[in-house]
């Protein structure tokens, strides 16, 4: 993948709760293409596709974030704050 290809799905910030907080930095980035809990049905297309990204924000705290991008969608999830 080409770096510009990659800087355009790097986050730059998040709204939480009617807040904006800006990533002061990435602390570590995955790709996620398991299948989670699902039981039946684990054909490739049923996969979870991800990109997981940990980060500090400007409040000085570090939350995980991900980009969806199964389908057709592309939507950005807060999943949670891991130094709480």
């Amino acid at each position: 993948m080409a770096e510009t290809e990659l800087a355009m799905k790097v986050p730059a910030a998040f709204v939480w709760d009617g807040t904006r907080y800006e990533i002061e930095r990435i602390l570590d980035f995955r790709f996620d293409t398991g299948f989670g809990a699902q039981k039946r049905g684990r054909a490739w297309y049923t996969r979870r596709h991800r990109n997981c990204y940990r980060v500090e924000a400007s409040d000085g705290h570090i939350y995980d974030i991900y980009l969806d991008r199964s389908g057709h969608k592309r939507e950005w999830v807060l999943r949670q704050r891991v130094d709480e």
